[in-house]
């Protein structure tokens, strides 16, 4: 991700969904998440903890999904949505840095 945002910079919002919904892997509370991903040089909008599952997944994920009949995620790093600037929403189906860039 990191690459992804130093290429396109403003012109690509990166979101993230932490949830801890895959085997817990996700740091227990907001401020962890935001030191880790600080740390990790993350260069997008970091979501509060929730959840990317069912029905109590954010408005936001829901959206995605509902625009794309897009499954929930089997595993957290496979829940990837893109949205162009005219918001039309996809999953991206190949590599992901190449349909960045097709998109923008």
């Amino acid at each position: 991700m990191k690459q992804l945002g130093d290429r396109w910079g403003d012109e690509l919002v990166i979101m993230a969904f932490p949830s801890r919904e895959f085997g817990a892997q996700e740091f227990e509370k907001d401020e962890d998440i935001q030191a880790f991903a600080a740390q990790q040089q993350f260069p997008g909008v970091l979501l509060k903890l929730g959840k990317v599952l069912g029905p109590e997944a954010s408005e936001v994920w829901q959206f995605f999904k509902s625009e794309t009949g897009a499954a929930d995620p089997d595993w957290n790093f496979r829940g990837k949505f893109l949205v162009s600037r005219e918001g039309e929403v996809c999953v991206p189906s190949g590599k992901l840095e190449e349909e960045v860039e097709a998109l923008m």
